[in-house]
This record gives C-alpha cells, sequence and structure tokens, in this order.
C-alpha cells in the first residue's frame, strides 16, 4: 500500500513539470528590437531578413498551428506565415528583382521555434535558419539567425522586448 501512495505522490509531482516543459510557448505581442542586447545588423544588407529578422518591431500572431509575423519594411508591412507542423509554408517578399518566393518550414525543438528558410538570390540558393525562444519569463524574444550565402555562414543574434 506505501509503495501505491509513493508512486501516485511521484507521479502527481513529477508529471505537471513534464507536462509544463512540453507547452509551446506563444510567441504573440508586440515586440521591439532591443539593439543594446542584439548583434549590430550585416554589412550591406540593412539588417532585413526572413520574418522581420532584424526590423525595428515585430507583431506576432500565433495560433496552435500557424505563425504570422509582420514587420515593417522598406517598402511598407512585410507578413510571413509559417505553418507549425513541419510542412512547408510558402511566402512572397520583395527583393531588388522584384517579388521573390521564399520557402520555409517551422517546427519546435523543445521550447525553441526553428524556422528554415529557402530563397534564391541571382540564381543562388541561400538557406536561413533561425531560432525563437522566449527568455525572462516570456518578456524577450530571443532569435538566432545561421544564414548559408555564397560570402560563408553569417550569424547573429537579436533580441526583441515585449509590448506591454
Amino acid at each position: 500500500m506505501k509503495r501505491v501512495l509513493l508512486t501516485a505522490l511521484i507521479a502527481a509531482v513529477v508529471l505537471p513539470f513534464g507536462l509544463r516543459a512540453q507547452a509551446k510557448p506563444d510567441f504573440s505581442g508586440t515586440w521591439t528590437l532591443d539593439a543594446a542586447k542584439s548583434d549590430p545588423a550585416p554589412q550591406g544588407r540593412g539588417g532585413g531578413g526572413g520574418g522581420g529578422m532584424g526590423a525595428g518591431s515585430l507583431t506576432i500572431k500565433q495560433t496552435g498551428n500557424e505563425l504570422t509575423i509582420t514587420s515593417e519594411g522598406r517598402q511598407g508591412p512585410v507578413t510571413m506565415t509559417y505553418k507549425l507542423d513541419g510542412s512547408e509554408s510558402t511566402n512572397q517578399v520583395m527583393g531588388r528583382g522584384g517579388a521573390q518566393t521564399v520557402k520555409s518550414t517551422a517546427k519546435w525543438d523543445g521550447s525553441s521555434l526553428v524556422i528554415e528558410t529557402t530563397r534564391d538570390f541571382n540564381g543562388t540558393s541561400i538557406t536561413t535558419k533561425e531560432v525563437r525562444r522566449l527568455d525572462n519569463g516570456g518578456k524577450e524574444m530571443h532569435v538566432e539567425t545561421t544564414a548559408q550565402t555564397p560570402n560563408g555562414e553569417q550569424k547573429r543574434k537579436v533580441v526583441y522586448t515585449k509590448g506591454a
């Protein structure tokens, strides 16, 4: 009898922690770039990138199966929508030669969201891996981006602070 009670007590204490660890963070909200905590933008790119990477502010809406990020681009708002089940998402973005199609997959790695994007730039394929996570009790969003470019690998960490 003691063994059954002990097992039930352990399950009651341990299981909620395990379930909590599996919960996916909600990135919804308005986020402002914290330049002091972020790496500087790469030279010649102006800080633009997939999913609003490096934008001064972002608005994110997240549902159970989709994440939509709206950022302010040079030519107005830019919206990227990602399916959160690992299937391919297609978005249109403005590039130097006009509209471009970018293909992305988004999947969870624990409490981090990993978004991999492929785009064509002047006949060269560029792949970007973005790892997004919440920190500081959900008040900060950290985005670490690794881009494979013809000039080699580029990495950048950007921190956003959540608005009220």
